[in-house]
């Protein structure tokens, strides 16, 4: 168990190698990207601030709630985008049949899946995101290490719902540019002052879009040091994975089956 353990890590730092050597192929061209893509989320973060800067406060949320939902939403998007993009590619891989590759590989299938590729853009929204979580930091005095571990936590429920997502498409054909809308709208709603979901909203920020496990109630956490809240969180990330690898399974042994017979749908 340890060894296997051992050669599984020493084969996603090989990846990560790979991934990184990409990423700095062209570094003329990554660093003008780097330059827009940071340009473009300060805007974004300047409406904020202007927002705030007449009305004292949105259901309770002020400008350094929103701080850390920004920054724990774009490093988890870079996180995913670099480090896993294969799971926002799954659809893709799936009518493209890319799967039966590493059906035959003896290395874990959700590892091959989630890094066979990865996002030049990825970096720079990382980078971004440290620093708005910085000026959070010095804004509220959070703790570095429960923000590190909401970061995780965060990274994991986003990477679940883009994993549930993606695995539709063992079920609906082309249904990739559909998955892509869901999970930039999950990331939009993710930074959204929780007081604006109201009624059936908060049914669906709890269950169907999961968000209030990947911000709302990690920074109620953070803010405010309430257990419940931590609890949620954990409960909610552990949730997110089950569910989301429980309807990879079933997807994937339908593609399994479809692959046997020829008549993948």
């Amino acid at each position: 168990m340890v060894a296997k353990f051992k050669s599984n890590l020493r084969y996603i730092l090989a990846l990560l190698k790979v991934s990184m050597k990409s990423a700095l192929s062209l570094r003329a061209v990554y660093a003008v990207r780097t330059i827009f893509n940071i340009s473009n989320h300060a805007i974004y973060m300047s409406i904020w601030f202007i927002i705030f800067d007449r009305v004292p406060s949105i259901g309770g949320w002020g400008i350094e709630h929103i701080l850390l939902a920004y920054g724990i939403g774009i490093v988890t998007w870079g996180t995913v985008s670099f480090f896993a993009l294969g799971l926002r590619r799954l659809p893709l891989q799936i009518d493209n049949g890319e799967l039966d590759i590493y059906l035959t590989q003896p290395r874990p299938l959700l590892i091959n899946i989630a890094m066979g590729c990865s996002q030049a853009a990825g970096p720079p929204e990382i980078i971004f995101g440290i620093i708005v979580l910085t000026i959070a930091g010095f804004m509220t005095s959070v703790s570095l290490f429960w923000l590190f571990f909401m970061v995780i936590c965060a990274t994991c429920v986003f990477g679940s719902m883009i994993l549930a997502y993606g695995s539709i498409g063992f079920w609906l054909n082309g249904f990739y540019e559909s998955s892509e809308e869901i999970n930039f709208n999950a990331f939009i709603i993710s930074n959204r002052p929780e007081a604006v979901f109201d009624g059936w909203l908060q049914i669906i920020i709890l269950t169907v879009v999961p968000v209030t496990f990947m911000t709302h109630l990690p920074i109620e956490f953070l803010l405010t040091h309430k257990l419940s809240a931590l609890f949620g969180t954990v409960f909610g990330t552990m949730a997110c994975m089950c569910v989301s690898y429980l309807i990879f399974k079933a997807g994937l042994r339908r593609y399994e089956s479809g692959n046997r017979f020829g008549v993948r749908g």
